[in-house]
Formats: C-alpha cells, structure tokens, sequence
C-alpha cells in the first residue's frame, strides 16, 4: 500500500486541532506524555484482548448501565473488532478508546495515539467502530485513515521540534532510531514520518524480510514516498524495492540487513543513483534510500560505450 497524501487544506485543519493541542500542553521537546494528552481532552482509554473473547465480551458488557445501553448496538462492536481484527477504535459517544492489551508497549503508543487522532478530528465523529468497512468505500475508509496517521504523526512528533531534529543531520536509518529514541516512539512510525514529511527525494518500505517471507502476507506491506519523490520517479513501484532488497540484504532479521547504491530511473528517463539500506527490527524488513546524485548518460562511440559526463545548469 503507498502513503496518501492529503489536500492542503485537510493538512491545514488537522494541523490547527493537534497545535492547540501542543499549545496547552506547554510542549517544548522530547516525547509527548499521552496521559497529559487524554487528561486534556478528557479522553478515557480501556484495553482489551483479541486473543481474550470474554474480556472483549466483558469491556463491551461495561458499556451499559443496568438496561440502558450506552451504544445503540454493542453486539455491532464485538463483531468489528472480531472481523477486522482491530488492534484500537474510538468511541466518540463515551469520549474512550479502546486498545488491544496484547500488542507490544510501543505499538499501544501509536495506535492509541492514532485514535485520538481520530477524536480531535472534527469530521470524523461519523465514522465509528474502527471505521467499519461494511458502511465506508475502501477509498473512503483509506482516506480517513491516512488523515488519522497524519494527525497522530503530528501529535508525537511535534512539527517544530521534529523538524529541526530532522534536518540536524544526513538523514539514515542510524539517524532514524536516533529520532525514535528521542521522541519514545517505534522506529516504524518514526520512519515513515521522516520520508513523508521530506522535501528530498526519498522513500521508504515497510514489510517481509526478503530472504524470510511469511506466507499469506504481502512482501512489501507499506510504500512510502516523500512527495517530490513521488512526482520525480511516479514509475517506480513496491516490488521494485523488493527486488533490489534481495540483491543486497543479508539473512538475520534484526539489525543493519545491508546497504548499497542503486539507479533509478525519473519520469523522464534520466538515471540517479539512489543510497539504499535495510534494517530487521524483528518484526519487519524497514528500508529507507536517499538521492544521492544524477547517473552519468552512456553513450555508444564505434560501438564502444561510456560515460557522457553532463555539465550542470547555472543556478544548479
């Protein structure tokens, strides 16, 4: 699946309801504390078990008092996290949300701050139970929640702070957990907001480790592109980032999994080369590449060839 990108004015709404947040938080740097952020939007957060049918059916049960129910069908909520095997929803009606209690510490983090996302939201208070794909267009439930991975990118990584650690340095994966660190979120999320939020060229992908594929699950689950990237090379595609993770990554599934140097062709057919590496987190193969410079043109002479080497415009 390749990253959304949203409109300006989305972008510009969204950004307004997670700055004011910010604002009354009196945040400065480092990890946001997302106790503070639910006292501040007197959000109230439960967690519950998938592998755990009867603490699902208990949570659910909670969610009336006596005969009145505080959901018009709670029944409707076990089925949407059953079927859609929901890791979080929010409930706008009772101010709550809900999060798998199973999933590691950090994945909590990012999905309950997902669905606050969901809360500070405004016109997302019709699309309820996990954003039912019975009742929303897949195009529809895709954008909504592209806006609440924005939303909860920029409530965790603050646009003044993140931008300035962001552009303290040559951008890497080394520099991407660095950033993790700092900001106490998943080295996951953290790369997907480096690459999306860039002006450079780049883009990153989040799936199977090449020499380690699972059945059943697609190779390259997440495709992100910054959005010069995704005007300059729109030809490019996930398997063709998976093709060249298998030329270069080796076998183990944590830590650096390889590096190299790669072309890539522009929409106009001009040949760059691009810095690529891989890094196994235990879970995932997460890949980022950067531009690094033009590829020189190559040329025929008597049926020999090498390199035309193109002097640069003025101004470049």
């Amino acid at each position: 699946m390749n990253n959304i990108f949203l409109d300006a004015r989305t972008i510009r709404d969204i950004d307004k309801v997670v700055d004011r947040v910010h604002l009354e938080l009196g945040y400065k740097d480092g990890a946001i504390d997302l106790r503070d952020v639910r006292e501040a939007l007197r959000l109230d957060l439960k967690y519950y078990r998938l592998d755990d049918p009867g603490l699902l059916d208990e949570v659910v049960h909670k969610l009336t008092v006596g005969a009145k129910q505080v959901i018009a069908r709670p029944g409707l909520l076990v089925e949407a996290v059953r079927t859609f095997n929901l890791s979080a929803l929010f409930l706008p009606d009772r101010k709550r949300i809900f999060v798998d209690q199973s999933v590691p510490e950090l994945k909590k983090r990012w999905y309950e701050t997902h669905e606050i996302a969901h809360s500070l939201i405004p016109w997302h208070a019709d699309y309820t139970l996990g954003d039912n794909r019975s009742t929303l267009s897949q195009g529809c439930h895709e954008r909504i929640e592209a806006e609440a991975n924005y939303g909860g990118g920029r409530l965790l990584f603050p646009n003044e702070a993140f931008t300035h650690c962001r552009l303290s340095g040559p951008m890497s994966v080394g520099r991407v957990r660095e950033i993790a660190k700092h900001f106490g979120n998943t080295i996951t999320s953290t790369l997907w907001r480096c690459v999306e939020q860039s002006d450079e060229l780049m883009f990153a992908a989040i799936g199977e480790h090449p020499r380690r594929p699972r059945d059943g699950k697609p190779v390259v689950e997440y495709f992100i592109r910054s959005k010069t990237f995704e005007t300059q090379f729109p030809g490019v595609t996930d398997m063709d980032v998976w093709n060249w993770m298998s030329g270069y990554c080796v076998g183990k599934t944590t830590g650096p999994l390889g590096t190299t140097e790669i072309p890539v062709q522009d929409r106009n057919g001009q040949s760059h080369i691009f810095l690529i590496e891989s890094f196994g987190n235990g879970y995932n193969a997460l890949t980022m590449a950067r531009w690094l410079r033009k590829a020189p043109a190559i040329v025929s002479v008597g049926g020999l060839t090498a390199p035309l080497l193109i002097a640069p415009l003025a101004g470049q």
